[in-house]
């Protein structure tokens, strides 16, 4: 996959209001708009130095699919990176994800 494929990369992101649900859980709404399997999706949060477990445990999220995956670690951190890897192996990352004020991920 060429990431012209997928918008160049663009990936957008829906923002809560204040006293948001956040406050029971860290959910996010992980959303595959890219046409391509996503096979693995990984957090780093700004306090780590790896990856860690892929959080879809081998159950991909399809082309035109969406998935919620919980982004609670323990650790209380609010910035993370993601990375994704497709069915043709191509990764993307993104850094500097909010996930205390996000609901919602979206790859185009």
């Amino acid at each position: 996959m060429k990431l012209s494929a997928i918008g160049l990369g663009v990936i957008t992101a829906m923002t809560l209001s204040a006293g948001s649900a956040f406050a029971d859980g860290r959910e996010m709404r992980i959303v595959n708009q890219t046409g391509f399997e996503i096979v693995e999706f990984f957090r780093l949060h700004k306090g780590e130095a790896e990856w860690g477990e892929d959080l879809l445990l081998g159950t991909p999220i399809g082309g035109d699919d969406e998935r919620l995956i919980d982004m609670e670690d323990g650790s209380g951190y609010c910035l993370y990176s993601f990375r994704v890897v497709f069915d043709d192996e191509e990764e993307l990352v993104s850094e500097d994800v909010n996930i205390c004020d996000l609901t919602m991920f979206t790859y185009y």
